[in-house]
């Protein structure tokens, strides 16, 4: 019973929190130039275009995941707030940033892939500078300590991702929760419970679940 109670404030806590988060990123969103350019009907067509041919020409080429602040550098990383987004290398030189992406509230699209989105070259770039990193960015590793990419098998998955046309679903990144969370959290009763959120992030992604999904590391 107390393990219930528990989960359920924690819960309520979590989508509260990231809804206030989330006010004002949806109003930069849809508001501030840079960001507006996430809604461009373009930014598909460009990715597929060029994640083709990444695997076209794939010799020199590496991909890596890293994770940052969401929203903004006035934001702590926290367990369940956090941005993530992949980095394209041609012979060690950064081509492109990676991310799948809300789009503004007048875009035909819920949702897009687009590279060089403005605040992921800003904190990549800072992240570079080495004497600041305003974004937390830290490069992303699993549980087993790898970091080490299959270029060419993680940019197939993600050009699978995108043919399977998935919208943008804030909690999406449920979906990611170890496991032993979601048995901890199946006894919690709607509206709460994890499976209504996983029932309607169904063929949905955030930031995160789009890498977490899509990444395919190397067996070091």
């Amino acid at each position: 019973m107390i393990k219930k109670v528990f989960m359920i404030a924690f819960i309520v806590y979590f989508l509260t929190f990231i809804g206030c988060a989330s006010v004002q990123a949806n109003k930069t969103l849809n508001e501030s130039p840079e960001n507006v350019a996430r809604g461009d009907p373009i930014n598909n067509t460009l990715v597929k275009e060029y994640l083709q041919n990444v695997l076209l020409t794939p010799e020199g080429r590496e991909v890596r995941a890293y994770t940052r602040r969401a929203f903004s550098p006035d934001n702590k990383k926290k367990f369940f707030m956090f941005h993530m987004f992949y980095v394209y290398f041609n012979n060690n030189q950064m081509e492109h940033t990676l991310v799948f992406t809300a789009t503004p509230k007048d875009s035909e699209f819920d949702g897009c892939w687009m590279l060089d989105a403005h605040t992921d070259v800003e904190s990549y770039n800072l992240f570079l500078n080495k004497s600041e990193n305003p974004w937390e960015l830290e490069e992303y590793q699993d549980s087993k300590g790898r970091k080490n990419l299959e270029m060419e098998l993680t940019t197939e998955k993600i050009l699978e991702r995108m043919d399977k046309g998935y919208t943008f679903f804030g909690p999406a990144s449920i979906r990611n929760l170890p496991w032993y969370h979601l048995l901890w959290m199946t006894l919690i009763p709607p509206p709460f419970s994890p499976e209504i959120l996983m029932l309607f992030s169904m063929h949905t992604d955030n930031c995160t679940s789009a890498v977490l999904e899509t990444i395919l590391f190397k067996d070091d």
